[in-house]
């Protein structure tokens, strides 16, 4: 049995991350003979535990991996075994070691003709996991159980822009200026699951120089933020945000807002508490210059 060890995580860009995962969605589309046999086992949480297939982790694609339980399953062909590729296998497998994953490898054989003995490993693995797991306690260090974000954004309000917040478009005769939609709202939570992952910021993985982002959605980039930090092993625990604003009334759409991000997000509502403020009339915000957002973010280890 490997030891797992507290985890050192390294970055991964969003253009790195979209790379690894249009080819992790091409690879499902073709599944080798054992997989599909070993997936037929795996899906549908039929061991007690959700793996997914050909997910990105940590700048590797495994073929199978529980993110709860930081296993990761790997069926090698024949190449596995020849020249330099056994090099490169122990490597990934130390590399995904140090960030705290166990590391199962079948061949081919043995998934498709001992699927009985394959079936019966990996569930001493997560029977030894369910023995000795114990909760995280919060830690300021690298790999904690529980990690906190704070992020912040503002626009300035202008004539000839929609106004978009929290994911949904508000009736106003100004909207947000912004080389994206200008959702100052889920900019700012996004700011802050990614910082609490440690992963810079929504300008370094999506810069307003760039024409691919101008325009942008910006409920793609709290769809990619997810993604990005699940690439690390972390879920979103909770969020709890602020609107700094004179006009329009946000209240009474904070929960379309909620539905909104919950259903991108695939959590409660009740998980993103979102409050709204005015700034009596003072500053920017209190001249109806602009909006403003902060945000918190709580993520663990999913």
């Amino acid at each position: 049995m490997m030891e797992k060890r507290r985890n050192r995580f390294e970055t991964t860009d969003a253009s790195t991350y979209q790379l690894l995962l249009d080819k992790a969605r091409e690879m499902r589309k073709n599944p080798t003979e054992a997989e599909a046999v070993l997936w037929n086992y795996l899906s549908d949480n039929k061991m007690g535990v959700h793996f997914r297939r050909q997910h990105p982790v940590y700048g590797y694609i495994p073929d199978f991996v529980c993110l709860s339980e930081k296993i990761i399953i790997e069926i090698d062909g024949g190449y596995h075994f020849e020249g330099e590729q056994l090099e490169k296998d122990a490597e990934r497998t130390r590399q995904l070691n140090e960030e705290g994953f166990i590391v199962l490898r079948f061949t081919n054989e043995e998934v498709l003709c001992d699927i009985d003995n394959t079936l019966e490993e990996i569930t001493n693995i997560l029977a030894h996991n369910t023995d000795t797991i114990q909760t995280p306690l919060p830690s300021g260090g690298a790999g904690g159980g529980f990690r906190v974000g704070m992020g912040y954004d503002v626009h300035q309000l202008v004539k000839g822009r929609d106004l978009w917040m929290g994911g949904i478009k508000l009736e106003h005769e100004l909207g947000l200026l912004g080389h994206s939609d200008a959702d100052v709202l889920i900019h700012a939570i996004c700011d802050a699951i990614l910082g609490a992952a440690n992963m810079r910021d929504i300008g370094y993985h999506w810069p307003d120089t760039s024409a691919e982002t101008e325009g942008m959605d910006s409920k793609i980039i709290l769809k990619k933020t997810i993604e990005l930090i699940a690439t690390k092993g972390y879920q979103l625990v909770n969020i709890d945000a602020t609107i700094c604003a004179e006009r329009p009334k946000m209240n009474p759409h904070i929960p379309e807002m909620q539905q909104c991000m919950a259903n991108i997000i695939g959590c409660d509502p009740d998980q993103i508490s979102i409050k709204a403020t005015t700034t009596e009339k003072l500053g920017f915000t209190g001249r109806q210059e602009g909006i403003s957002a902060y945000a918190v973010a709580l993520i663990t280890h999913a």
